[in-house]
């Protein structure tokens, strides 16, 4: 009996292996974040400052750490294992590939293996692909046959490669963004620190996302400095895997937890663009208010969460708002907010308010020199100014 569920074909190996050992790679580099907070631990009983209870309780903490450790590198073992599986793809699916490889070979293009991605911040095509003519075939080229094809704008991924030769290679096309995204950052040390407790990360994903960090170590110098872009680095390493923002942040924060309860607080403020449709989703983690500037009329972004490295598990809060053309988008740390006073929000967004420049550039840094006027010229903490204007093409 004939069946037309699923056909047995590879499918998208190319483009699987990579987001797996990307995976792969990443759990087993926190698994290494839990051991060395064990090395901690240990030279902590080692030179005698915990009395017998407090020297139990951390052998059984040390033990948890072990174990959740090698669970870490098993589930990265276990993703490079998948990475050499066979995907299945439905005849449905594989009768639109059909008709697709068929429009391209009519083009002078040999495609060997292609993927259709529906869901997530767009829809996808990923495919491996050669040139059958005697020149080179640009992917923008090929992008330009796709759009044609579909009926819809499509471009070039980050990710794929750039150029079709005679030999096989993997291209990745995305639906074409309508936003677009300037942005900028301006910072300040404190005082007497030759190193800010702050980091930031600016990034695309997937060409339609783009992702703004902000993590603010607790107290300052090269402590704060680790903590924070410890954070950051982990952050950017799970959202490249493909895990969700929340997702990635509840690992961050259990491994910091685990590291030194309620020691090593960092704060961590998230915001994602999505650059199809201008919508900007804020998460905050103990982090500061943020603002959106539509003209002259500002909005303020303000969640009351605890920091990560708290407790065993945060409750992270979302708030999504629309974007427009013009607008600015600014993203601070708390040594921006505390500079402006008892009533730093408030006094901050007013500022804001008043601020003409649509340079990001320039708007980040008269708001940091703001910040420091108000404290008489003093810098007292450190801090962070991220600014992105946004554009709405036609």
């Amino acid at each position: 009996m004939k069946t037309n569920s699923v056909e047995n074909k590879p499918l998208f190996t190319g483009y699987s292996k990579r987001k797996l050992y990307c995976l792969a790679q990443t759990y087993e580099e926190l698994a290494k974040l839990y051991r060395d907070s064990q090395s901690v631990d240990k030279m902590s009983v080692e030179v005698g400052s915990l009395d017998r209870r407090d020297i139990l309780y951390r052998r059984e903490l040390n033990e948890t750490k072990q174990m959740f450790a090698n669970h870490l590198e098993e589930i990265s073992e276990a993703f490079l294992e998948v990475a050499d599986t066979v995907v299945q793809v439905s005849l449905p699916l594989e009768r639109k590939k059909k008709a697709l490889v068929q429009h391209l070979k009519k083009q002078g293009i040999q495609v060997k293996e292609i993927v259709f991605l529906e869901g997530g911040p767009s829809r996808r095509i990923s495919m491996e692909a050669r040139s059958l003519e005697r020149r080179e075939i640009s992917a923008d080229e090929l992008a330009g046959l796709l759009s044609v094809y579909f009926d819809r704008r499509l471009m070039t991924s980050i990710d794929s490669a750039a150029v079709l030769g005679r030999g096989y290679n993997l291209f990745l096309f995305e639906d074409e963004p309508s936003f677009t995204v300037l942005s900028a950052a301006a910072r300040a040390v404190k005082e007497n620190e030759k190193i800010s407790g702050d980091n930031f990360s600016i990034e695309e994903y997937n060409q339609n996302q783009m992702v703004a960090m902000i993590s603010d170590g607790m107290g300052s110098g090269e402590q704060a400095c680790h903590d924070s872009r410890t954070v950051i680095e982990f952050m950017e390493k799970f959202m490249d895997a493909g895990f969700s923002k929340e997702k990635a942040m509840m690992l961050v924060n259990g491994a910091f937890f685990s590291k030194n309860p309620g020691a090593n607080l960092t704060t961590l403020d998230i915001c994602s663009i999505n650059l199809l449709n201008g919508e900007a989703e804020f998460i905050k983690a103990g982090a500061a208010a943020s603002f959106v500037k539509h003209g002259t009329r500002v909005e303020e972004i303000s969640f009351d969460t605890l920091p990560l490295g708290g407790t065993d598990e945060i409750d992270s809060m979302q708030f999504s708002v629309p974007l427009y053309d013009t607008d600015m988008l600014i993203m601070v740390s708390d040594g921006v907010v505390d500079a402006f006073g008892e009533f730093g929000a408030r006094y901050l967004k007013e500022v804001i308010a008043k601020i003409k420049f649509i340079n990001p550039k320039e708007f980040a840094d008269y708001l940091i020199k703001c910040a420091i006027r108000c404290q008489g010229g003093h810098i007292r903490d450190d801090m962070t100014v991220l600014a992105m204007y946004i554009n709405q093409s036609l």
